[in-house]
């Protein structure tokens, strides 16, 4: 039975529309439809009563204005049948019979007809009847009686309107007979509770029988019922005429429960609330006992009821003059029961008048006489007959709104009185549609945005909102901040609404039954959600589902007895469809095992609790299917709050549930797995080195740092504070070559997880996979390797995995690339953030309570999701294979001298299927892989030659290199497949190198159908150890000043000359250094042109290895070079004089700043004191004057005994001191003198000249500065 919650509900007179068989559902519910049109009709239109004219007591043509609404229902109960004596608007008036005239065809219509006349003592209630019969053909007669043909030609909407105003006529006119009947009862009893009345009759086939009521015709002549007044039936439930007759005072009937298990034994019982207590004696006035007080009240009760016809029937005016009196009868009675409905009815007739801008004032009432009747004149100043000013029937100058709150409110007080006067408690029906009718009404005014004639309009129509009542009270609507700043305009705080609707709870709900109870509870969470009250909607919704369950496993039972296999599609079928939806909403075209697990709200604990109330429910029933799923939805969610071994039991129950549904036919054959996504990443792995792919561009690329510089605008080289860039190589797949893949399994469950098969799934270039097993251990992660072979060019997508997990379906698991690589930045990122930083961080959320739920639930069905990004690889054609056949070393490694010279062979042969036409050579060494770090602190003089130890001494060298190492050069070469190819490598014995790495690059560039700006190449590694010892060391560096007295003969110098020249360090042994010879050649010079310009640098040189070593010398002096060699036995120490022409550099040079290997190297700003110009400009004199002795000087070593053979790196020995410099610099300025005349010379710049003679002496100035000068001179005596 439907419930009275709308606050115009009173209006609604109820019209049952039932099918006529046989019907199809479709047609049926066409023409409900059809008929539902047709639910307000106009007073004016309605045909008159012919009998009576415009005095019968419900004329239609009284208040021409008015409306009769019905409302038209397919259901029928009798659950409310003990308040249709108090609440007329509950009872069916009417019933329309629904026939297809296509389905009868070839019978006679005659016997749909009486069919439908055989039915109608099913609805005792019934006072008017119609059967409409749609569609007829043109051979059906129309010649029943009783039955209206409605065609489905011409105008039918006119039509149908006119046989509904004959229904309202007829159905007025019944209206009168129920009147008249209402004012003679001497006695009127108030409804009582529920459980006071004896339990529906069943009949032979379980079906529920009718209990009439008090104005049910009768049920002989049904042939006749339009036409003859309905006559007094007996009940078993309460009416009219026997509840008059009837004390108060009289027995209790049996409970509810009593009398559902005397007709219905077999039927399980449904818990009722306790019985009530016996009524109790009061104290009464005038007559003795409750029926006294009942017959004083009788005359309010009258008016009552009347107004309610009247109010049915659309006689608004006479609706309120009735409602008026009987407010003013029963308050004076303290009748509060009838009070409060009066005032219900008084404001539903005020509303609808509002509703049609109809002055009360302004009509004059008729004084509703009905035959044998005649006007009395006691009638009180308020009776029908009298005009009541409208500032009294519509509530005075105060608005609408403020009249119903207040009204409403009395209600509810006066209801709280009834216990006071009576011994019959309220019926708590009564008590709760009151509460949830002002809910809806205050609910309605705030989403309209205030009282106007749009909001009344709603009111009357019995809707919240001008559209579907789901877009506001549905279970995915969350109000939102805007919402309440849109309906804060309204004037109706949220707090007031809820007030109303938790009123509810003020009284037993338990004496109600259960459907009763669903729907109370169910438009009470309407309302709550619809104000943004969710947690409230939430628990009522809970406690409603509570109620259902006994519903649902008594109709499952009852199901299950017949041995019918149906479904119900009850209250499991709705929480799985709408988990469903959700779920799909949130995967965007992702299965739902597969897509990113959302963010979890609610209570855990909760949700664990009903999803185990919902196992044990669909066992009860039993349902396979909704055990399955509730089961998977409780290990998939929830499984982080769920103990172990209840995960072990759930999992293992999952195999037996879908082998026991397989039976009924309940669950599928292949059920797919259940759980989270199992697959975290999938990821290429770079194959081993000599199979890797590298990608190189055809054009010269610009330098890395100058690159960098300009992407990101940042002048620093290095800058410790700007964001790593990830320099993680990208993995390239070849045609026709095995690829392996590094997939990341996760198992959260407590138990463990059997793969039976596990491959790649992939789309793009075809893809040959190979099928792997594996076990995931509980709460564990398992890192497996697939393989594959990618068969043709072009790029490869890697969707994921195809998973066969034991005992379930073979199902695709999807991986989103993208939220791989986040997961791995903010891991990175979070590095150094303390644990508690880093998880506010991933939890972080920018709403609070259920408004964090809300947006997310935005973002999860708007468009804006990003689509899942999959993993793609570049696969390229096929590539040359080489490897090391053989190499000159002996187990990869070599031993050396410091300096020392050697070359490695290597040959390389070509055991692909493609050529080889390119190859090239780069070298790294342990020096210059882990070069020392500097300190910038450092001279620049020590910087430099770190540097040049590191980068300015190669290990390896190629004849395809350069000077500059990070310089790619390749070289062409023509390997066909089954080639070999040498290759020979030098190597220098580097101080503290311990090993080294050649490295090959080879490819196949001369592809005719290639025409890419990029080429491919792989590379060969031959790494080598390197152990490289000190054999010789020299020390003790040092510059002397050389002065002659005299020049030696030129003869003398020849023959030193040749004598030096014939040393060879190769042929002879035991060398000893010709000193004699070597300063001979220093005396070659005259007192004109020049002054001695030799000095004599020395040095020691220690031989530290166990075997002889001749080292030889060099100088170049530009015009000449020496040499001088020495044989150093071991352990001995030789001291080396070498003479070397002073220097003189160009002053422009000398301030130049020292040079660096390094160009992208860093400047960094001293923190030491800052250097005085004269001291930076002596320190770079000092540099470069000892680079160029350096480059005059070049030292060389030779073992006999091994033939082996190096160079001398006199470096680290040589530092120059200011003395040591000006010994080796000319001067700036160069005096030369010479004395002409009888003068003799005995010695260099000695001279011997007679006294008192003249001799002329001539001084040669030389000035080697780059500016003039200015001299002076003065002669002394000695």
């Amino acid at each position: 039975m439907d419930l009275a919650i709308d606050i115009t509900s009173s209006c609604r007179v109820r019209v049952l529309l039932v099918p006529v068989t046989p019907i199809k559902s479709s047609t049926f519910w066409k023409h409900v439809e059809l008929v539902k049109n047709f639910s307000v009709v106009r007073l004016g239109d309605v045909t008159p009563d012919l009998q009576n004219g415009a005095g019968a007591m419900f004329s239609s043509q009284v208040f021409q204005e008015g409306q009769m609404h019905f409302q038209f229902t397919t259901t029928y109960t009798r659950d409310h049948a003990h308040l249709e004596d108090f609440q007329p608007h509950r009872r069916i008036f009417g019933v329309i019979g629904i026939m297809d005239c296509q389905e009868w065809k070839d019978k006679d219509l005659s016997e749909g007809h009486r069919h439908f006349v055989d039915t109608l003592h099913k609805y005792p209630t019934a006072i008017a009847t119609r059967c409409f019969a749609f569609d007829p053909t043109e051979n059906q007669p129309d010649d029943t009686k009783g039955l209206i043909m409605i065609p489905n030609v011409g105008n039918m909407s006119f039509y149908m309107s006119t046989m509904i105003c004959d229904f309202a006529s007829e159905i007025l006119s019944q209206f009168s007979v129920l009147a008249s009947r209402i004012e003679h009862l001497p006695l009127l009893e108030s409804p009582m509770p529920r459980a006071y009345y004896v339990a529906p009759r069943f009949d032979s086939n379980n079906t529920m029988a009718p209990i009439p009521s008090a104005s049910t015709p009768g049920a002989p002549n049904l042939g006749n019922r339009a036409s003859q007044p309905p006559k007094p039936t007996s009940s078993v439930s309460s009416t009219l005429l026997k509840r008059a007759s009837t004390p108060a005072t009289a027995h209790r009937p049996p409970t509810l429960g009593q009398q559902q298990q005397k007709f219905a034994p077999n039927m399980p019982r449904v818990p009722l609330s306790p019985p009530l207590p016996s009524p109790q004696p009061t104290r009464s006035t005038g007559l003795q006992g409750e029926g006294g007080k009942t017959k004083r009240r009788t005359p309010g009760r009258v008016k009552k009821l009347l107004a309610d016809l009247f109010l049915l029937s659309g006689r608004l005016p006479d609706a309120v003059n009735h409602y008026t009196q009987a407010i003013e009868l029963t308050r004076i009675s303290q009748d509060y029961l009838w009070y409060g409905s009066a005032l219900e009815g008084l404001t539903c007739a005020t509303l609808l008048l509002e509703y049609l801008h109809a002055d009360v004032g302004h009509i004059v009432s008729r004084h509703p006489t009905t035959p044998g009747e005649s006007p009395n004149p006691n009638d009180s100043p308020t009776s029908p007959t009298t005009d009541v000013p409208p500032s009294v029937l519509l509530g005075g100058p105060r608005s609408s709104l403020t009249e119903v709150l207040q009204r409403y409110t009395s209600v509810l007080d006066s209801y709280n009185k009834v216990s006071s006067t009576s011994s019959i408690p309220i019926p708590t029906l009564i008590y709760t549609e009151t509460c949830v009718k002002m809910a809806r009404f205050l609910l309605t005014v705030y989403t309209s945005n205030g009282w106007d004639d749009r909001t009344l309009s709603l009111l009357v129509q019995g809707k919240l909102t001008p559209r579907d009542d789901q877009t506001l009270t549905g279970p995915q609507k969350f109000i939102s901040i805007e919402d309440i700043a849109r309906f804060k305009n309204s004037g109706i705080p949220r707090h007031e609404i809820a007030a109303w609707a938790t009123r509810i709870w003020s009284v037993q709900l338990d004496d109600l039954s259960l459907l009763d109870q669903i729907n109370i509870m169910t438009h009470m969470a309407s309302v709550l959600n619809a104000i943004g009250y969710h947690r409230k909607s939430a628990w009522t919704m809970y406690e409603s589902v509570n109620r259902m369950l006994p519903l649902l496993i008594q109709g499952r039972a009852t199901l299950a007895s017949s041995q019918r296999n149906v479904h119900d599609g009850g209250t499991l079928d709705a929480l799985q469809r709408q988990d469903q939806e959700t779920q799909k909403s949130t995967d965007d075209g992702v299965r739902g095992a597969v897509a990113k697990e959302p963010f979890r709200f609610g209570w855990p604990t909760l949700q664990i609790d009903i999803l185990r109330q919902c196992i044990a429910i669909a066992e009860a029933l039993p349902d396979y299917g909704a055990v399955l799923y509730y089961t998977t939805v409780l290990l998939k969610n929830l499984y982080q709050y769920i103990s172990k071994e209840e995960q072990i039991r759930l999992a293992t129950s999952i195999q037996r549930i879908v082998a026991m549904g397989k039976r009924v036919r309940q669950v599928e054959s292949n059920v797919n797995y259940w759980g989270v996504n199992i697959v975290t990443a999938v990821e290429a792995l770079l194959p081993i080195p000599r199979k890797a792919v590298y990608q190189h561009a055809m054009e010269p690329k610009v330098s890395a740092a100058a690159t960098a510089v300009a992407a990101n605008g940042d002048p620093f080289i290095y800058n410790p504070f700007t964001q790593k860039r990830n320099e993680k190589q990208t993995v390239i797949l070849v045609k026709n070559e095995v690829c392996e893949f590094k997939v990341t399994l996760t198992n959260p469950f407590g138990f463990d997880l059997e793969l039976q098969s596990v491959v790649l799934s992939t789309s793009g270039v075809p893809f040959n996979a190979v099928q792997a097993t594996a076990t995931i251990p509980a709460n564990g992660t398992y890192i497996l390797r697939l393989t594959g072979t990618p068969e043709e060019t072009g790029m490869l997508t890697v969707r994921g995995c195809i998973i066969k997990i034991v005992g379930f379906a073979e199902q695709e698991f999807l991986v989103d690339h993208g939220q791989v690589d986040q997961k791995v930045h903010k891991a990175k990122d979070s590095k150094g953030k303390k644990d508690s930083e880093s998880k506010n961080e991933i939890t972080k959320l920018k709403h609070s309570g259920l408004s964090a739920l809300q947006s997310s639930r935005k973002r999860e069905t708007s468009n804006e999701l990003r689509p899942i990004q999959f993993y793609e690889l570049s696969v390229i054609e096929d590539q040359p294979l080489l490897k090391i056949k053989s190499t000159s070393l002996l187990h990869d490694a070599v031993m050396l001298y410091e300096g020392e010279k050697t070359h490695i062979t290597i040959e390389l042969q070509n055991i692909g299927s493609i050529p080889v036409d390119f190859a090239s050579l780069s070298f790294i060494d342990s020096t210059t892989a882990n070069p020392l770090p500097i300190n910038p602190e450092l001279p620049v003089e020590e910087q430099y030659e770190i540097e040049l130890y590191t980068k300015g001494m190669h290990v390896f060298s190629w004849e395809g290199t350069k000077d500059q190492m990070a310089q790619f050069i390749g070289k062409k070469i023509t390997l066909p497949p089954g080639g070999i190819w040498k290759v020979h490598v030098n190597v220098y014995g580097k101080r503290g190198c311990t090993g080294g790495t050649i490295q090959v690059d080879y490819g196949y560039l001369n592809r005719a159908e290639e025409t890419t700006k990029s080429f491919y190449t792989r590379q060969l590694y031959l790494p080598v150890l390197i152990t490289v010892y000190q054999n010789l060391e020299p020390l003790n560096w040092d510059i002397l000043y050389l002065r002659h007295s005299a020049p030696a003969p030129k003869a003398d110098i020849d023959d030193a000359l040749e004598r030096i020249n014939s040393i060879d360090i190769n042929k002879g042994s035991a060398f000893n250094q010709p000193i004699e010879d070597l300063l001979l050649i220093t005396r070659q010079f005259d007192d004109r042109n020049n002054k001695n310009e030799y000095c004599l640098v020395t040095l020691d040189v220690r031989n530290t290895w166990t075997v002889p070593f001749d080292t030889s010398f060099v100088i170049d002096n530009d015009d000449e070079k020496l040499k001088s060699i020495v044989t150093i036995q071991p352990g001995s120490t030789k001291r080396i004089t070498l003479p070397v022409k002073r220097l003189f550099l160009d002053p422009e040079k000398c301030i130049m700043p020292v040079p660096s290997l390094e160009p992208n190297k860093q400047f960094v700003v001293s923190q030491a004191p800052k250097i005085p110009p004269e001291q930076e400009k002596a320190r770079l004199q000092m540099f470069w004057y000892r680079e160029s002795l350096l480059r005059r000087i070049t030292a060389t070593w030779h073992c006999e005994s091994t033939g082996r053979h190096g160079t001398l790196n006199i470096r680290p020995s040589l530092r120059l001191t200011p003395m040591q410099l000006s010994i080796l610099k000319k001067e700036d300025i160069e005096f030369i003198i010479d004395i002409t005349g009888d003068v003799k010379k005995p010695s260099h710049r000695r001279f011997e000249c007679r006294s008192n003679e003249f001799v002329t002496m001539q001084v040669s100035i030389r000035n080697r500065h780059g500016k003039g000068s200015c001299f002076w001179g003065k002669k002394q005596k000695h």
